[in-house]
């Protein structure tokens, strides 16, 4: 049973029974959680949604090797997309897709460094639009500067290709509060069209609560959404669920909005470029 934290917000369940291809009537149900490990926890994590399974479930640090996860079963699903170290422990994103869904990977390998950005991304069959789902992990010890290239890259070539993009993930920068790490990876994200809309905490110390787990839509384009945390004690990480409204979408033009930065008289100036697709 998953519980649901103190929040003005009652989670329902919807039923899945889930066609080849998404239609405009259907709900989109997306799972995130940062698990600290998925070996072991494979029954358990199946035992909490069997109720109300998704129909993606992004995992964080799953801390397992390539050939390890190939082998990992969780029923009903199939291994969609991933990513394992290639020098060191831990870490990890993959993205799991119920077996009666139909889409593809996206690779974006050559945008991977250990602990630097961990993501793997896939793109579901939908008779309604390009939806793209993006799953993320930034380890705290990792260079800063260089995330944000290497997302900027990922977002770039995801952008171009016209998706619609929902992003999944641990980036371990609490939302909770204005920080200056906050305002660069938001300077990015915006740039897309992109905001972040976890406003809740996420993983819970002994003396403090942050929210550094979070989920980024285009909130104009996404229509109807419903976030909700979820407690299941699979780690020191809630989980998060994204219901997404499969239904008639606000319709604008598409577009960018990238800042130029200007050096006059040793001052940096940030000045808004609009660049339409």
């Amino acid at each position: 049973m998953i519980l649901q934290t103190d929040t003005p917000h009652r989670y329902k369940k919807h039923s899945l029974n889930i066609p080849n291809t998404l239609n405009t009537n259907q709900t989109i149900k997306i799972f995130h959680q940062n698990i600290r490990s998925l070996r072991n926890k494979t029954n358990e994590l199946s035992c909490h949604i069997q109720d109300d399974p998704p129909h993606i479930i992004c995992i964080s640090e799953h801390h397992l090797k390539e050939f390890e996860l190939q082998l990992t079963h969780l029923a009903n699903y199939s291994l969609g997309a991933s990513y394992c170290r290639k020098n060191f422990l831990k870490g990890g994103v993959s993205i799991f897709v119920h077996r009666n869904l139909i889409y593809n990977n996206i690779n974006i390998d050559e945008h991977n460094i250990d602990k630097d950005i961990e993501a793997c991304a896939i793109q579901l069959d939908s008779t309604l639009n390009k939806l793209c789902i993006l799953a993320i992990y930034r380890s705290p010890r990792g260079d800063f500067t260089n995330y944000l290239q290497r997302l900027d890259l990922i977002l770039q070539k995801l952008y171009s290709n016209k998706y619609n993009m929902v992003i999944c993930g641990d980036v371990n920068v609490n939302y909770l509060i204005d920080t200056n790490r906050r305002s660069q990876l938001d300077a990015i994200l915006h740039s897309y069209n992109l905001t972040g809309i976890v406003e809740f905490p996420t993983r819970f110390g002994l003396t403090s609560q942050t929210a550094i787990d979070n989920v980024f839509i285009d909130r104009f384009t996404m229509g109807n959404y419903k976030l909700y945390p979820l407690i299941n004690e699979l780690s020191d990480h809630d989980a998060q669920m994204l219901i997404l409204n499969n239904g008639p979408k606000k319709k604008r033009k598409r577009k960018r909005k990238r800042n130029v930065i200007l050096t006059l008289k040793g001052k940096s100036i940030s000045i808004p470029l609009k660049i339409f697709s």
